[in-house]
């Protein structure tokens, strides 16, 4: 009986993989003829980038794309495989021949589980390098020149343990150790009470010192009280503003699980971390679960499905598809305003999901 119930593991596991690819497929060529062509065609029409090139960075963006429709290619998979052994009587067969439903279940479970660790392969590995790749090639494309090793418009927002805002740096462009056109607001108090421009300055060790600046003094009303120039100022216990510069090279979503991580623990020092990037760091667990939560909903979906109205399971489906989404963007929009908990809106879409799914499984199990 255990080989057999293993051979039933392995015939509807084998099922599963044709559609799986067909709605891979057909969703990444939607979403790719919705965002990814017009850039590209931009890029060739109106930048003069040569045809191979643009290919390449459409290439790049294709895995990031994949990870958000593998997903809906799991939930069709298991509906149609499930709507397919349901309308030959193969479950009915199953069913009489005394396995339960929750066994039969097993199969497109361990489906979910692998094609979660897909997802979360491709979402850790692939994605932040093809995404740090394609950004150097639109750059050299368009500009014909390598990548600047600097960043732009850095800002660092530093609070105290009561969340205060202490200090905001700005610092408009930096290479190396040397940085140019720096802005310090200090609010050491309640109100904002000095101001430190430079043009230029350097970093090493830890500390600032600029060059050819001024310090503004400003009273309660904000009003310049005192102007002091300066040919060098020495701002020192900034190492954290500068590990942070440092490792803000990278867009968080060019960064993997543990970059990511790291980027937050240095924020932390200084309570400067923002809701939308915890967001970003607890959407790097739930997306992949979600192949795992969309199987659980996708099976029984099928089984609603009879031969008389074989299209219900596919209006089922799509129902499915258009609920998560609207609850992947409506959460992530209340997390990153602050409306809910961040880690709430990143597993919200999969506890709803998930919660439809389990009462859709415990009636078709009766």
């Amino acid at each position: 009986m255990t080989f057999g119930l293993k051979l039933i593991d392995r015939y509807i596991a084998n099922e599963f993989w044709q559609p799986l690819l067909f709605g891979i497929g057909i969703v990444t060529g939607v979403w790719f003829g919705a965002e990814q062509l017009k850039s590209i065609f931009n890029l060739v029409m109106r930048s003069g980038v040569p045809l191979e090139m643009a290919l390449t960075i459409l290439g790049l963006h294709l895995p990031e794309v994949i990870v958000m429709t593998i997903p809906i290619g799991v939930l069709l998979g298991t509906l149609l495989v499930f709507n397919r052994l349901s309308g030959d009587s193969e479950i009915l067969a199953l069913r009489t021949s005394g396995v339960s439903f929750y066994r039969i279940m097993a199969a497109p479970l361990m489906f979910g589980v692998l094609t979660s660790f897909v997802s979360l392969g491709l979402n850790e590995c692939v994605v932040p390098w093809a995404n740090r790749t394609s950004k150097r090639l639109e750059w050299v494309a368009l500009y014909k020149t390598e990548l600047p090793a600097g960043q732009a418009n850095f800002t660092y927002f530093e609070r105290g343990k009561d969340l205060a805002l202490n200090r905001i740096f700005y610092v408009g462009y930096y290479s190396g150790r040397d940085l140019s056109n720096i802005i310090v607001l200090d609010f050491s108090t309640d109100k904002l009470v000095k101001i430190i421009a430079a043009s230029n300055g350097l970093w090493n060790n830890g500390e600032w010192t600029l060059m050819n600046g001024r310090t503004y003094v400003l009273s309660g009303d904000s009003d310049v009280t005192r102007v002091l120039r300066f040919d060098k100022l020495v701002i020192p216990g900034l190492g954290t503003v500068q590990k942070v510069m440092e490792t803000g090279k990278v867009s968080p979503k060019e960064m993997n699980m543990l970059e990511l991580g790291h980027y937050l623990d240095l924020l932390k020092e200084s309570n400067s971390v923002t809701n939308d990037l915890l967001v970003r760091y607890y959407q790097k667990f739930s997306q992949p679960l979600a192949c795992l939560i969309v199987a659980l909903a996708g099976a029984p979906l099928g089984l609603l499905a009879r031969r008389s109205r074989s299209n219900m399971g596919l209006i089922y489906s799509a129902v499915i598809v258009f609920l998560y989404y609207v609850l992947q963007s409506s959460s992530g929009a209340m997390g990153d305003a602050g409306r809910i908990p961040a880690m709430l809106a990143a597993w919200m879409p999969n506890l709803v999901i998930g919660a439809l799914g389990i009462v859709i499984l415990y009636f078709k199990a009766k």
